[in-house]
């Protein structure tokens, strides 16, 4: 039986950086389309640094949770995350008026930013439970 170092010399070590696919269905492209479907649109993980920094983004320099920049934080997980429709494509937002690739996320999704991001995160392995599944984890 070998130890983990071996087996971990045996993986393919050009897939540690591949970034996982998804998608997600949403409602608010297909009333903006005018279809009856939910449109599909492609998601992928996000990588563990740049996570941390969007979530960082959340708080104030005592570490306090500052409510009124959650949305705003959900908004750049959504554009680092969301693929298809590329979110900063500038015909695509000039198109919608916008500015930048947040405020044309906001118009195109609204509320659903919400449920979006929370899939991308999901994607990316973190979930809001993730001290009682290390606690388990280590338990066991």
């Amino acid at each position: 039986m070998g130890t983990l170092v071996d087996e971990l010399m045996k993986a393919d070590a050009k897939k540690v950086g591949d970034l996982k696919k998804g998608t997600y269905l949403s409602k608010k492209l297909a009333e903006l389309l005018g279809k009856e479907e939910k449109v599909e649109i492609i998601i992928r993980e996000i990588p563990s640094r740049r996570i941390n920094d969007l979530s960082a983004y959340q708080y104030d320099r005592k570490g306090n949770m500052d409510y009124s920049k959650n949305f705003d934080a959900k908004l750049m997980t959504c554009v680092e995350g969301i693929i298809e429709p590329n979110l900063r494509d500038e015909e695509l937002q000039a198109h919608f008026k916008c500015k930048t690739a947040n405020e044309l996320c906001e118009k195109l999704f609204g509320f659903e930013v919400n449920y979006i991001s929370d899939a991308i995160m999901s994607l990316s392995d973190v979930k809001e439970d993730a001290e009682e599944d290390t606690e388990e984890e280590i338990k066991n």
